[in-house]
């Protein structure tokens, strides 16, 4: 298959991954359709078509619906990525357990992600001021999320542990490596990103999204191991899942003048230590030439 190919192919892992989130919510509607007649069955309850109607709306757009129809999602990613990321470029990048036993390694992740999400908070910012409709949209689906509220295990589970394992398995995993098909390293990095940030399927999220991901897939092709970044990405949805907004971090202006030096202090640091500990053991890098 020559460049042109491989090049269309990249796309391939997001247009799947869409097409299989649309595909999930049938069968779990479904299933939220049925414990709803049950349950109204039980209670000897029979509503009328706009009741019932009514009851499946407050049911899809709950909090417990959303996240475990994301859990679903990420199991089946992990799952199906996981396999076509081993298979298709099994020995394209070393997975060095070195890495996680190199404590500058680890530290230097740690390091960047107060920076990466001062930056983000910015982005977003910025963005609401030029997009303000596309705003309201996006507090919305977080407030959908349970990002408003106090963290739930459903929503531990999806954004700090599964999510980010399935996200980089697409983006990082499969993406990456059949962009550095036809890309040299940094084209691609940029075009993973982008997709990365259209995925988000908003505005306010695609903007920082795009950013993030850049970071992310420096810190996969530098340490050699996709592994560090699901590490970083975990850590970075951990900090917007348990720290709110409502912080007196935010709420007071000098602690968040003093905040903001520091992130960038220590994110600047932490992209030193890991750029020059990281074990860049990359291996066997595709060529453009080459076929599956």
């Amino acid at each position: 298959m020559k460049k042109t190919g491989y090049f269309f192919l990249c796309f391939l892992p997001m247009i799947i991954s869409v097409s299989l989130q649309v595909i999930l919510s049938f069968p779990m509607m479904g299933l939220s359709m049925m414990q709803t007649c049950i349950s109204n069955l039980i209670a000897g309850k029979k509503p009328a078509l706009n009741e019932l109607i009514t009851q499946l709306y407050a049911r899809w757009s709950s909090e417990n619906f959303t996240m475990t129809l994301s859990i679903v999602f990420s199991i089946c990613c992990i799952l199906l990525f996981g396999f076509w990321y081993t298979y298709q470029f099994e020995g394209r990048l070393k997975q060095s357990p070195k890495n996680f036993l190199n404590v500058p390694v680890v530290l230097s992740l740690i390091l960047i992600v107060p920076g990466l999400q001062l930056f983000s908070s910015i982005l977003t910012g910025l963005s609401a001021s030029v997009f303000p409709n596309w705003m309201k949209f996006y507090e919305k689906l977080m407030e959908t999320a349970g990002f408003s509220q106090n963290p739930s295990i459903l929503l531990f589970l999806y954004a700090v542990l599964l999510g980010p394992v399935g996200e980089e398995l697409i983006f990082r995993g499969v993406t990456l490596s059949s962009a550095k098909r036809v890309f040299p390293f940094w084209a691609a990095n940029i075009f993973q990103a982008l997709l990365f940030g259209i995925f988000h399927l908003n505005v306010i999220q695609s903007i920082y999204a795009f950013m993030i991901g850049l970071v992310l897939g420096y810190v996969c092709e530098r340490g050699g191991s996709i592994c560090l970044s699901m590490f970083l990405h975990m850590l970075f949805n951990a900090w917007g899942t348990f720290v709110s907004t409502d912080n007196f971090i935010y709420s007071n202006p000098l602690y968040l003048s003093i905040f903001f030096v520091l992130a960038i202090f220590f994110a600047l640091f932490g992209l030193y230590l890991f750029h020059k500990n990281a074990v860049s053991a990359r291996v066997n890098d595709p060529s453009p030439s080459s076929d599956i």
